[in-house]
């Protein structure tokens, strides 16, 4: 059966002018004062070892309270489990290396906009995409004793040209729900290769002993970001019971996220949040649009160049 494409632009549209009158009480700053508010930002949160870790090492980790109360910690935890519950199936396959995968959980549970909206993370979002970046995923993944490792790999392959630039395009923030340790099945990283601008060649894919690798252990509530170029995977799952994780990569307002977001917004959604949520989900992007064609009004919220912070 056709799509009633007439109707969703009307839905799209009308979706857009909510976002429009959200994002009209607190416009994101642009240029010189984009600058500013990102200085001003990452001293309020005390972010600025954080800052220089991802320079130096293309990731880095706020230890558990720094980002969210161990109360939003468990209250994801409940809400991922409930979805794995009612999953009819798996299309990574939980011998992905990845686990039990759950996708688009966002509009599932209100507990994941908090997460997505939390002050710390999203401020190292915008210092790796700026404050125009959107939402790509938002994605459980649970590992069960046994899971293989998952290889090495960055995110920016099968997805940009190598060699890279320097800047991240995609990036991604890991809330940890139980302990990562070693037999837990950590993510581990190859740290300062995000330098190196290109993919993990074939014969490091599964490299997960070299002497350069490091294994990231660190207690549930912690929160990792990183760089979009990074080298990195996971180590096999020895340990009896879950790994749970949730995943939210991000990527820069050009780039067409990976999953649908407009398309399940509601709003109550906007409504309920900051108005960066809106931009988050993509309706205060130039596209996509449909017969309609694109709004000049929504071009015009706010200038398309300038300072990498916008």
């Amino acid at each position: 059966m056709a799509i009633d494409r007439f109707a969703l632009a009307e839905e799209l549209n009308t979706l857009r002018a909510l976002a429009a009158e959200k994002w009209a009480e607190d416009p994101l700053p642009v240029g010189g004062a984009a600058t500013e508010q990102l200085k001003a930002d990452i001293e309020a949160h005390g972010l600025s070892a954080n800052i220089t870790e991802l320079e130096l090492d293309g990731y880095t980790v706020l230890p558990p309270g720094k980002a969210a109360p161990p109360e939003l910690i468990e209250r994801i935890k409940q809400a991922m489990l409930r979805l794995l519950e009612n999953k009819k199936n798996d299309a990574m396959g939980v011998g992905s290396g990845l686990g039990s995968t759950l996708f688009h959980m966002l509009p599932e549970d209100p507990v994941f906009e908090e997460a997505l909206m939390a002050p710390a993370p999203l401020t190292l979002v915008t210092y790796l995409l700026g404050y125009r970046a959107k939402l790509s995923q938002c994605t459980g993944l649970i590992k069960d004793s046994g899971a293989p490792a998952l290889g090495m790999h960055a995110d920016h392959s099968a997805k940009f040209a190598a060699p890279w630039n320097k800047l991240s395009n995609y990036s991604v923030v890991t809330w940890v729900l139980t302990d990562y340790t070693f037999d837990n099945g950590a993510l581990c990283v190859w740290p300062g290769s995000h330098r190196f601008s290109r993919p993990v060649p074939a014969e490091l894919t599964m490299a997960h002993d070299r002497e350069e690798i490091r294994v990231v252990e660190v207690g549930a509530g912690s929160v990792i970001a990183w760089h979009g170029s990074l080298w990195h995977g996971a180590v096999p799952r020895t340990a009896e019971g879950r790994r749970m994780t949730l995943v939210l990569p991000h990527v820069r307002d050009p780039i067409q996220p990976q999953e649908m977001f407009w398309a399940s917004t509601t709003p109550q959604m906007i409504e309920r949040n900051a108005p960066r949520f809106c931009t988050l989900m993509g309706l205060t992007a130039a596209g996509p649009w449909l017969q309609d064609g694109p709004d000049p009004a929504r071009l015009g919220m706010g200038p398309m160049l300038g300072s990498q912070f916008e």
